[in-house]
């Protein structure tokens, strides 16, 4: 008897040493909880053998008025012969880049964007014959800047009496958004040196050498018009709005 309860408690012991075992080390309060990290700083430790880094995004955002406009134009003739809508798409075109010319738009700020010619032929819906001869369209855009945003409107409305029956769109854009680029990767810069001051204070540490950079430009939305066919008698009111470029920093410190 004595030799059996000998073995009961030793087995016992040997059942608490396994569920001792078994259960995960307790863990502080306020450190077991993973944490959210934020959105544009990341702390990490890299792996054995290299140094701790702090991974920091910087942003940065530099507004400007647009100085160019972009106009998308056209004329669109119609005729059941070809040559005769051809010939009146030029007489047309010719007389419409007549007029963007005396507004001060220069010859090396027109250019082509497409030239189409499609063919239509009148069917009846119900048996899919020919009703008639074919119909051909002849499509001539251009683009066309304009380096004075006080003349689009102007020069519009003159395209549009000298013959474009087409205004698809009117966009702005920046003449040298390099200055501009510039100006924003200098704030992201700081913005990312900042944050990465002020995680490296809080944590109880310094910043150190820099491990790496990348730079991302975040392409911006262009304010845009987008116009429908126009008579000569409509106005042509614009308004140019404000361009963003943002630049946005990935730079990681070394810890020390």
């Amino acid at each position: 008897m004595k030799g059996s309860h000998r073995l009961l408690a030793l087995g016992g012991i040997i059942g608490l040493l396994l569920i001792s075992a078994c259960r995960p080390a307790s863990t502080p309060s306020g450190v077991g909880a993973p944490m959210a990290p934020d959105a544009r700083a990341v702390a990490f430790t890299a792996s054995e053998g290299t140094p701790t880094g702090l991974t920091v995004i910087g942003v940065g955002t530099v507004r400007a008025r647009p100085d160019q406009a972009v106009v998308t134009l056209g004329v669109e003739t119609e005729g059941e012969a070809l040559a005769t809508a051809m010939s009146e798409n030029n007489r047309r075109a010719s007389a419409v880049l007549a007029a963007l010319k005396e507004r001060g738009v220069a010859e090396a700020d027109i250019q082509t964007a497409s030239f189409q010619i499609q063919i239509e032929e009148p069917r009846d819906p119900q048996t899919g014959r020919r009703t008639g001869p074919p119909v051909y369209h002849v499509i001539h855009r251009y683009t066309v800047i304009f380096r004075d945003l006080d003349r689009v409107g102007e020069g519009v409305d003159a395209a549009v009496a000298a013959g474009a029956n087409r205004v698809d769109a009117i966009a702005f854009q920046i003449g040298n958004p390099d200055r501009l680029a510039a100006e924003a990767r200098r704030l992201a810069a700081e913005d990312a040196k900042a944050r990465a001051q002020t995680l490296a204070s809080a944590l109880g540490t310094q910043l150190g050498r820099i491990l790496s950079i990348t730079e991302t430009t975040l392409p911006q939305p262009v304010p845009m018009a987008r116009v429908a066919a126009l008579s000569a008698a409509e106005a042509v009111p614009v308004a140019a709005g404000e361009l963003e470029i943002t630049v946005q920093i990935q730079a990681t410190w070394e810890l020390r």
